[in-house]
């Protein structure tokens, strides 16, 4: 696997980031968003970089375990509902050969 370098831009600071090209587009938006919710963060807070980097990294952190969580939740209630309709059907089937 090759990589390659993309040069991102954080509260103003470029970094090179080593990744494999078919990456390059979503570090760069990985960078953006981080550079956004970070720039909200200083500017709503007054905190200094490094503050205003742990709320952001936090906050982050947190959005993405709820969506874990919530996507855990789907796949229960998805379970949930094959089994009702496996359920179902085994039902109407039984009632069909009832019928005859």
């Amino acid at each position: 696997m090759s990589k390659e370098t993309t040069t991102v831009k954080i509260l103003g600071a470029s970094y090179k980031i080593a990744c494999p090209p078919e990456e390059s587009e979503e570090v760069k938006k990985a960078a953006i968003f981080l550079d956004n919710k970070l720039n909200e963060v200083k500017e709503s807070s007054g905190l200094d970089e490094k503050r205003a980097a742990i709320i952001t990294a936090l906050n982050i952190s947190n959005e993405y375990l709820k969506n874990l969580s919530d996507v855990s939740k789907d796949e229960s209630v998805n379970q949930g509902l094959d089994n009702l309709t496996l359920e179902v059907k085994k039902q109407l089937k039984s009632l069909s050969f009832k019928a005859q």
